[in-house]
């Protein structure tokens, strides 16, 4: 498929001079959220419930609308699918796991694909009827180990990029405000505007929080913050108004998830006009189409 690279085309002069703005979302965004990830992963293992397989839902969520490491390194391209692979999935998963539950093979052997050991397929093996088997239990443990080995991987990798002497600025900007556009559409398009059948986690009943994780994410870059993140560089780059329009578009949008689903849709794609029309004018930023394979 086609993505969009944005490249920022213009520089600035921060007060935040030992961090890019990529930079200082890995440290004070990404990281957080993939540790804590990890910690709800762990929390959920010990003790299979629905308030735990929520709070790890929330936490991953956060990780996956904001996924930097395949474009860091190209070998962690493929990881968020390895995790999660809703809308990115032709076959019928349920399906295939209520065949390896009635498995006799030993979890390791079921688990054969990447696809059985992903949050969809755990959540099938957790919430496919009222009672969690030990058979059940033993799978989900094999697949909530494979999704903390790759959430290993996902923070190993935005360490190592910390550790790199040079950055793109250029670049780096281009690929948040590229994440910022690319989350608002697949959250309005894939998840808002999906039929109830096909609707994220909804065996669990956690697609709003899904949703409203999403959002969350989207204020940890764009809204005021005591670390540097876009809205900071936006505000210092001559694009204060549209910033402050974004930041009201997304409270609008927050305040919709829980108070008016219905107007949800419409809010999301303000939102998402927002980042792609006023904010990329202003930021004087262009738009390059590349082939890549992918969303």
């Amino acid at each position: 498929m086609k993505k969009i690279i944005l490249l920022i085309a213009f520089s600035f002069m921060t007060l935040f001079a030992k961090d890019t703005l990529l930079d200082s979302i890995l440290k004070n965004v990404s990281i957080k959220n993939v540790n804590q990830t990890i910690e709800n992963a762990k929390i959920l293992q010990k003790n299979y419930t629905a308030e735990n397989f929520k709070n790890f839902i929330i936490s991953w969520k956060k990780v996956e609308a904001f996924y930097f490491a395949g474009d860091i390194d190209e070998s962690y391209l493929d990881t968020p699918r390895y995790i999660d692979v809703f809308h990115n999935l032709k076959e019928n998963l349920y399906e295939q796991m209520k065949r390896v539950i009635d498995s006799k093979d030993e979890p390791q052997i079921a688990l054969f694909k990447h696809s059985f050991k992903t949050v969809n397929a755990l959540e099938y093996v957790l919430f496919n009827d009222k009672t969690i088997t030990k058979r059940e239990k033993e799978l989900a443990d094999v697949i909530v180990s494979t999704i903390i080995s790759n959430l290993e991987d996902i923070k190993s990798a935005y360490e190592e990029y910390l550790s790199f002497d040079k950055k793109d600025e250029q670049w780096e900007n281009g690929l948040i405000m590229n994440a910022l556009i690319s989350s608002t559409y697949k959250l309005k398009e894939w998840r808002i505007k999906a039929p109830k059948k096909e609707q994220e986690y909804i065996l669990s009943s956690n697609t709003l929080s899904s949703i409203q994780a999403i959002l969350e994410a989207n204020e940890e870059i764009i809204g005021d913050k005591n670390y540097y993140n876009f809205a900071t560089m936006a505000k210092k780059s001559g694009a204060k108004k549209e910033i402050e329009e974004a930041q009201k578009l997304l409270n609008n949008a927050i305040k919709a998830s829980k108070d008016n689903p219905k107007d949800l849709y419409k809010a999301v794609n303000k939102l998402h006009i927002s980042y792609f029309l006023s904010l990329i004018e202003q930021l004087s930023i262009t738009a390059k189409i590349l082939d890549a394979d992918g969303d």
